[in-house]
């Protein structure tokens, strides 16, 4: 087939066209991300790649929302309800944009995993907090918006910090020990840098509902500080765990069968002095601590585990078990 050339008539409209509008380029553009419906797959979007529902962080949180309630009710004197609102994955830049300012920033070590996460207060929750602990009915709103937490407010906001991390620190002791060391608190999101923007990040979030008052907390971890526990917290139903450790235990007990050990007979043991033993020559006798019709140790591996009378059989020196020694015993 012959190769078709546009006449300069045709580039002319053609440009014409480009340069009016009149030759929709949306569709062009598109095809940079989007081809006949297929989407271009960010490898560097981590977000992808981790792995979806953690069946043991979701129980941890259900448990403990269970044991809050009391502790909280014991501080504000008040009915309190807290519930868990589940469990994202998202990156970093993410969450900090749905942070409000001034938010309570609470930024702890969860040991003896290794980095820092954050356990974020709404502005309107601490109010709450505050009015409650105070005796308050909400009918007066202090506004928050804008301006610092008071040192009232952040004192009363760190003792319930400081509750929620001990019953954080028991609810999490079954699946994996550890503790919510806080470390500092902040106001502003950008003073906070948990990770890089991109990085991601594990929030689980909890409603509180204080005499039909309510807002939540958040807690923020990067999802590199789990990495060391995620089978853990993506859950093995106990029963697999039980299949898993008995199968384990089959095939050790026979690669067990085939390892070779030392076994060696002690016929007895004595004791010389340096300047003797020096003086040691070919045909000196050494008088050894056992008789001759006694029993001797028989080692395994420098160890203790026989007793047995000593012979000849077949032309070799063998040994005839008599006892097994006990643990420990002599």
């Amino acid at each position: 087939m012959a190769e078709q050339i546009l006449s300069q008539v045709e580039v002319d409209a053609l440009l014409k066209g480009l340069s009016d509008g009149d030759i929709d380029t949306e569709k062009e553009a598109l095809g940079a991300t989007e081809v006949d419906g297929v989407s271009v797959y960010d490898f560097e979007d981590q977000a992808r790649s981790v792995r979806g529902k953690m069946p043991s962080l979701e129980m941890i949180n259900e448990k403990f929302c269970r044991s809050i309630n009391t502790e909280l009710f014991n501080f504000l004197r008040k009915g309190v309800d807290v519930t868990s609102e589940g469990i994202e994955t998202m990156r970093y830049s993410d969450f900090l944009s749905n942070l409000s300012m001034p938010s309570s920033l609470n930024i702890f070590q969860l040991t003896p995993l290794r980095g820092q996460a954050m356990l974020a207060v709404s502005s309107e929750l601490v109010f709450i907090l505050v009015d409650s602990y105070f005796g308050g009915d909400g009918s007066f709103h202090a506004r928050v918006e804008g301006r610092d937490f008071t040192a009232v407010e952040q004192s009363v906001v760190k003792k319930v910090v400081d509750i929620i991390f001990a019953e954080m620190d028991a609810v999490w002791r079954p699946i994996h020990p550890v503790e919510h060391k806080f470390i500092r608190s902040e106001t502003n999101p950008q003073f906070v840098n948990l990770v890089g923007a991109g990085e991601v990040v594990v929030v689980y979030s909890f409603q509180m509902d204080v005499d039909s008052r309510s807002d939540r907390f958040s807690f923020c971890v990067p999802y590199s500080i789990f990495e060391p526990i995620r089978d853990k917290l993506y859950g093995v139903r106990q029963g697999e765990l039980d299949g898993i450790d008995k199968t384990w235990s089959a095939n050790l007990r026979e690669q067990l069968d085939h390892v070779k050990v030392g076994i060696s007979g002690r016929i007895g043991m004595a004791d010389l002095k340096l300047s003797e033993l020096l003086s040691l020559k070919v045909g000196d006798v050494v008088q050894l601590d056992q008789k001759i019709h006694e029993p001797i140790d028989v080692l395994i591996e420098k160890e203790e585990k026989f007793v047995a009378r000593p012979g000849i059989r077949d032309e070799h020196y063998s040994i005839q078990i008599l006892a097994v020694k006990e643990e420990g015993g002599s």
